[in-house]
């Protein structure tokens, strides 16, 4: 007997046998799916629909996200950490957000990998940011000295340009001596 139920058990598990709704009063019931999104399936779906967002309203909609998020509410952090990856926001606000994350990461130590790959990206991120920034100041720093050695030249070349029409005045003289000195032996 034991058996017997054993094996219809089975086959009610693996499907093989088809219970009848219609006849049960469950026709009109569809099963239902639910679908909890994780942190960062929320996380990159936030980051591809404020794309679009300028800067005003990314700093507006940052400062009223910012006033809620001392209350912990996930999707709250989820929303700034969202905000500061955003194209528009400076690298102060992508700090910020940064850290953030880690303090989502330590308070969710069950968050899913995909998560924690994202703070891996982020980091990444950042180091790839600090090298952009210390390409720019070497690049501010070259663009300042070249620029102060055009000034510089600048003024050589107006200095030399001085210099060039004082010494066309004096040839000017010379030549108006020499021509009063010939004027003068041909009348003697």
């Amino acid at each position: 007997m034991d058996k017997k139920i054993v094996v219809i058990l089975f086959i009610l598990m693996s499907g093989c046998v088809h219970a009848d709704f219609e006849n049960s009063g469950m026709s009109g019931i569809a099963p239902t799916v639910v679908f909890e999104p994780s942190g960062s399936s929320s996380l990159l779906t936030c980051v591809n629909e404020l794309q679009g967002m300028s800067r005003k309203e990314l700093v507006r909609y940052t400062a009223e996200v910012a006033e809620t998020l001392a209350s912990g509410d996930e999707e709250n952090l989820i929303k700034y950490i969202c905000l500061s990856l955003h194209p528009k926001a400076d690298y102060r606000q992508f700090k910020r957000g940064k850290k953030v994350l880690a303090r989502y990461l330590d308070e969710h130590p069950d968050a899913s990998e995909d998560m924690q790959g994202v703070f891996v990206l982020v980091k990444q991120l950042d180091r790839a940011l600090l090298g952009s920034f210390s390409g720019r100041n070497k690049i501010q720093e070259e663009r300042d000295k070249l620029a102060a050695q055009v000034e510089s030249l600048e003024l050589t070349a107006k200095q030399d340009q001085g210099k060039i029409q004082e010494l066309q005045r004096q040839i000017d003289q010379l030549k108006n001596i020499e021509n009063i000195i010939k004027n003068r032996e041909h009348t003697q």
